[in-house]
């Protein structure tokens, strides 16, 4: 159809004629009867949902549905959308739903919240610099129910990123937490079975998180000399790298290397799992880490040009030394792998993970049944 208007209208009336029939499909899903069927909504994965939304699907014995399509949604798909956001009793998402800026949900539905990244540490929402206005920034969010979050510190920072109350934040936790207390062993010997060459191997993990200029993302550049690193690395020691999903190129200049290798298509968790150190730099993998008691290397080399922001303040609330210069990176790993800030990690993890105990899932399953009665 889309094709069919632009060959005969030009776009302003293109655009017109196209919300028309939008708002008339979404009038008429909601003379629907409104369905006691659970919607998972991602736009994180193609065809799957990913380990928080997953959690809460295995726990729940209902009727459910999932809608997992990365942006951009074709005019195709679009129907389907609105169809299943207007007719299921819930709705649980890991990200935005773009879609409940143009449309308000029906009296008796519920948003529910699993936001992908635990604690509050980089600002993010109408906290931080996006794409989006501020007027759609606070559409994307005033329709939630409830928002799940790790600990009761962490509450106030949710409410003001999203505009909407504290109250709706609850502190129960995120669900893909509770494999890392009951499946931590597993997602070791996972990797173990993968690559047998680890066993017995210092590993120590590199996940740093994407960059942005202006609200472009543009490409990181870690600024580490490979080839150096490389031969520094003694005979019982492993770089591993994880890129972030959004970095679709190589972090060492396609260079390759026995000792830094690049397993960007593994498990982060089962990856950190099985770690000696993590090395990131403002990615929320730290949560998982300080889960698991695995130290970590703030590696920060553009830390002064950073203005994203922080809920915490940086670097002193870090549960781990930070560097700036990749000729000091070896040394801090091996310092930290040493001698790891144990009381540090504790405290961090107390006040940023504390209802994060391996029973979120429960707690977020038993939310969700409630509003189906």
């Amino acid at each position: 159809m889309k094709t069919l208007l632009k060959k005969i209208f030009p776009p302003k009336i293109r655009r017109k004629l196209m919300d028309f029939i939008n708002n008339l499909w979404c009038f008429i899903c909601r003379l629907m009867p409104l369905q006691n069927r659970v919607l998972f909504f991602t736009v994180r994965a193609n065809g799957k949902l990913l380990d928080n939304a997953q959690a809460v699907y295995d726990a729940l014995d209902c009727k459910k549905v999932i809608f997992a399509r990365m942006l951009p949604h074709s005019t195709k798909i679009k129907p389907k959308i609105y169809y299943y956001l207007l007719t299921s009793k819930v709705i649980v998402t890991d990200d935005y739903v773009r879609y409940v800026r143009f449309t308000k949900l029906r009296k008796n539905q519920k948003l529910f919240q699993i936001w992908h990244a635990c604690g509050a540490f980089k600002k993010f929402g109408l906290d931080a610099k996006s794409v989006l206005t501020e007027k759609e920034e606070r559409l994307s969010h005033t329709q939630y129910s409830a928002v799940a979050v790790t600990s009761e510190s962490c509450r106030k920072a949710y409410a003001h990123a999203f505009g909407i109350s504290e109250d709706i934040c609850l502190p129960i936790g995120l669900p893909r937490t509770d494999m890392l207390f009951t499946k931590a062993d597993e997602l070791r010997a996972s990797i173990y079975e993968k690559y047998p060459e680890f066993v017995g191997k210092k590993i120590y993990l590199f996940a740093p998180t994407f960059r942005e200029k202006g609200r472009q993302r543009i490409e990181y550049n870690p600024q580490i000399d490979w080839d150096s690193l490389s031969k520094e690395l003694a005979d019982d020691e492993i770089f591993v790298i994880r890129r972030h999903p959004i970095m679709n190129y190589s972090l060492t200049d396609n260079k390759e290397y026995n000792n830094i290798i690049d397993l960007s298509q593994d498990s982060t968790l089962a990856l950190t799992a099985v770690s000696d150190v993590l090395i990131t730099d403002y990615s929320s993998v730290i949560y998982d880490a300080c889960l698991l008691d695995v130290p970590t290397v703030f590696y920060c080399p553009d830390y002064k040009e950073y203005n994203r922001g922080f809920y915490l303040k940086f670097p002193d609330d870090l549960p781990g030394e930070m560097v700036t210069s990749g000729a000091e990176l070896l040394s801090a790993i091996r310092r930290t792998k040493e001698n790891p800030p144990a009381d540090r990690i504790e405290e961090f993890r107390n006040g940023q993970m504390s209802a994060c105990d391996g029973h979120s899932t429960e707690r977020a399953a038993a939310l969700i049944m409630s509003w189906m009665k």
